[in-house]
């Protein structure tokens, strides 16, 4: 999946985030995306999976205006996507199990329950999770919360990942190994964009860098 962000324009309470901002990653690429608090990282990010709409400007997948999508190829482009949140984004009061399903049942509602639930169990035992299925997930520790996310995302076999503050939360361990996934991930072709100031995420994984300050670096490695 090939994502552009052209022309970008956005303001926070009469405050300009972005003016005329622009970037591009092509598919199997990482664009990470950096820069001081405040400057409008996660704001790039809810821009990027469409939960925010800029005030200007266009964000293009494979060419096609995100804006005016027919309904079709706008659940297509949110199938494609696997969006994974600072703060996991879980609902409280559903189960592991619970939350891991919702996707599969507004995407691949075709899928036979059995499926569906190897699917999740698949997952789950890769990021050692499969304990917590049947629980809330407030028992969840910050760390699990976020692999949960992960998890969550990587269940539609998405052709593009974005995640806000990648491996935040998580340990040194389970970091080099999510790091690994994510090379994965990119060697079979998928897109990442990452919004993140970790020096080991911009060293392992970027091939492009935006860098969010008052000139808008966009750096190409």
């Amino acid at each position: 999946m090939q994502i552009e962000f052209k022309n970008i324009s956005h303001s926070v309470k009469n405050k300009t985030i972005f003016n005329d901002l622009n970037a591009h990653v092509s598919s199997g690429r990482c664009l990470v995306v950096s820069g001081r608090s405040g400057c409008g990282k996660t704001l790039f990010f809810s821009i990027a999976s469409d939960i925010i709409r800029p005030d200007s400007g266009q964000v293009l997948v494979d060419g096609r205006d995100v804006n005016t999508m027919n309904a079709k190829d706008y659940s297509d482009f949110r199938r494609d996507l696997g969006v994974v949140f600072q703060l996991s984004g879980l609902i409280s009061n559903l189960t592991l199990e619970e939350n891991l399903m919702l996707p599969l049942n507004r995407h691949y509602k075709e899928l036979g329950k059995s499926e569906k639930y190897r699917r999740i169990n698949t997952l789950a035992e890769e990021f050692a999770l499969q304990h917590y299925l049947p629980q809330r997930t407030e028992m969840l520790s910050s760390g699990q919360a976020s692999l949960a996310g992960l998890a969550r995302a990587l269940l539609l076999k998405p052709r593009a990942v974005i995640w806000d503050a990648p491996m935040t939360e998580i340990d040194e361990q389970w970091g080099q190994y999510v790091l690994k996934l994510l090379m994965q991930l990119k060697e079979q072709g998928t897109t990442l964009i990452l919004c993140s100031n970790r020096k080991e995420v911009i060293e392992t994984l970027a091939d492009e860098q935006l860098e969010l300050n008052e000139l808008f670096c966009f750096s190409e490695f």
